[in-house]
């Protein structure tokens, strides 16, 4: 048990310098992250049909903007009078720079009046001057920005909408940043366990409840153990996200380890262990060490819990960077959050935290299945044999993402259809068990669909038959591929910058074989009948970053990604669109309103 003790230790030692590190980050500290002056104060601006134009100043929380500091240069060439209207009233402030000042919070609006008797079609120029500070005490130099606007018709109504240039809301990525960057130390513990319990119920985790499940049934003679092995398991996943965001933090978005483990020899490798795991729960043969040498270390005392505990922290490290590389969008804000503040320990405590709201479902299985899995019978045996065709599904779900099309379906058909045959033959056996029968006849439907699919062309095991009823329903527009051009490196991105053709707006989509939401994004987003129609009118770029090559490892450094699934918007003549930019898996609605906004730009 000395070795149980030694682990106890380490891991309150490690938990307890997590927590430390997260209070690097409190008020008190030394070390306070602040806003760019351009998220803390997002300026935009609409000219009305009047001699007017509307100026908006959202402003996030915890800054403010002086009055006095607001002034108008007029740049045109013809000069003319340009002023503000008359200021709202403010927030009365005692500021330490400039005394008893009149401030502004939440968001700013006022009008800039310029010259009615200007000509149609003139053009002003002018130049906003404003400066503003953070309640933590940092002070922004004063900014200045240009504004060009055409003078309208006036006192009729546009028969065009009028230029709007305010952003799309954030990113799901980016509210993660700002979530963190506003927030305490104790808030932040609080918000990032709260995420990793919403990202445990998405396919990074999912696909570890099975190892989980396995490590409990295995312990089922003492069934403390089996709380123990999850308990290392969780403390091994958490303490590797912990290096990851010790990684980020000391080396920035391009060391991303993930990526190199997901080469195909590293896949097949995996989910061949893993399907070796599940023949070994099926009962076809026992891993174990040779007779001589397990006798040798019995004798010594404890040998077996010291191996199988390395064994399960093992397991634990390698589950975490090759079962689940995924890059949602709470977790990449999270990453490039880490990235920006060069600050390794901090991001260790960040990521430590995110995995233990991540671990509490497996926790709950090592638990609870301990209670309600029976000692012995042959439902201990069935339960077994599930486990082990849930590791196999694991090796099926790894070698997919070798984008095997048609054969993904195929292999889900013919898993279903033993799985299905082994609970028909269970049920053979005990005809009283209905459960048994209605599982077994769901699991033949299902790989019934799959090999229709299959025969059919599909390539979707999650919808196999969308790509038939895609096709009844929208006709041949559904049947063609948007003609995305592939590259692989920056200098491939400038020469399509350079000779975009008909000076379209730019999409350029980070995709790997691998990423899984890059799939997804593929099948149920840019498909969708509201979307094809506005990326037809984009030059599509797709970055493939599968092989993560040395230009791969570039082109994601130049635009500071971890890693796909990443959308980035262009203007025709290149211009990058930083701000709406979207990183992790989009929703819907996000990319249409970038589309949509990248359009009116160009």
């Amino acid at each position: 048990m000395d070795f149980m003790r030694y682990l106890t230790l380490l891991i309150l030692f490690l938990t307890s310098t997590s927590l430390h590190a997260l209070d690097l980050k409190l008020p008190f500290s030394a070390k306070t992250a602040f806003l760019p002056v351009q998220e803390a104060f997002q300026f935009s601006f609409t000219p009305k049909d009047t001699n007017k134009i509307e100026l908006v100043w959202d402003i996030a929380e915890g800054y403010y903007l002086y009055q006095h500091q607001f002034k108008v240069i007029d740049k045109s060439d013809t000069p003319s009078q340009i002023e503000f209207s008359p200021f709202i009233a403010g927030e009365k402030k005692n500021d330490p720079y400039f005394g008893d000042v009149i401030v502004y919070r939440d968001q700013f609006k006022t009008e800039l009046i310029y010259d009615k008797d200007l000509n149609e079609g003139s053009l002003i120029k002018a130049v906003i001057k404003y400066q503003g500070c953070a309640d933590k005490g940092l002070c922004y130099p004063p900014q200045s920005l240009p504004i060009e606007v055409s003078v309208p018709k006036f006192k009729q109504v546009s028969t065009n909408a009028p230029l709007e240039t305010k952003l799309p809301a954030p990113s799901q990525t980016n509210q993660v940043i700002d979530l963190i960057k506003n927030s305490d130390g104790i808030t932040i513990i609080i918000t990032l366990f709260g995420l990793g319990l919403l990202l445990s119920l998405t396919p990074c985790v999912l696909p570890m409840i099975p190892i989980v499940s396995a490590i409990v049934v295995g312990s089922q003679k003492k069934p403390w153990q089996g709380v123990y092995y999850t308990l290392l398991y969780i403390f091994a996943m958490a303490s590797t996200y912990a290096a990851l965001g010790a990684l980020a933090g000391f080396f920035g978005t391009q060391y991303n380890i993930q990526a190199y483990l997901q080469s195909p020899t590293v896949l097949l490798i995996s989910a061949s262990i893993f399907t070796l795991l599940a023949l070994a729960m099926f009962g076809l043969f026992e891993l174990k060490l040779p007779s001589g040498l397990q006798n040798k270390l019995e004798n010594l005392g404890n040998a077996n819990t010291k191996n199988k505990s390395i064994s399960v922290i093992i397991t634990g490290i390698l589950a975490t960077l090759i079962v689940s590389p995924c890059v949602s969008a709470p977790l990449a804000g999270i990453i490039l959050y880490v990235s920006a503040q060069a600050d390794p320990l901090y991001g260790a405590g960040l990521m430590f935290v995110l995995a233990l709201g991540m671990a509490t479902p497996l926790l709950l299985v090592a638990i609870f299945g301990t209670k309600v899995l029976p000692k012995a019978g042959e439902w201990l045996n069935d339960i077994k044999a599930l486990m082990g065709f849930a590791l196999l599904g694991v090796a099926i779900w790894l070698v997919n993402r070798l984008n095997l099309g048609h054969y993904e379906l195929i292999l889900w058909s013919l898993y279903f259809s033993f799985l299905g045959a082994y609970l028909l033959m269970r049920y053979q056996l005990n005809k009283h068990n209905v459960i048994r029968l209605g599982l077994a006849i769901v699991c033949l439907i299902i790989a019934l669909l799959q090999a229709i699919g299959a025969a059919s062309g599909g390539k979707n095991a999650l919808h196999p038959l969308m790509h038939l009823t895609q096709s009844k329903n929208t006709g041949s527009l559904s049947e063609q591929k948007l003609n995305f051009i592939d590259i692989y490196s920056i200098a491939e991105l400038d020469q399509i910058i350079q000779t975009n053709p008909a000076n379209r707006p730019i999409l350029l989509d980070f995709y790997a074989d691998w990423c899984i939401s890059c799939i997804v994004m593929e099948e149920e987003i840019f498909h969708a009948p509201e979307v094809r129609p506005l990326l037809e009118k984009f030059t599509l770029v797709r970055a493939d970053v599968t092989d993560n090559s040395p230009d791969n490892q570039a082109l994601l450094k130049a635009f500071s990604l971890y890693g796909p699934p990443s959308v980035l918007f262009f203007t025709g003549k290149g211009e990058h669109l930083k701000e709406i930019a979207l990183v992790g898996e989009p929703s819907k609605k996000e990319v249409i309103e970038r589309l949509n906004f990248s359009l009116e730009r160009n």
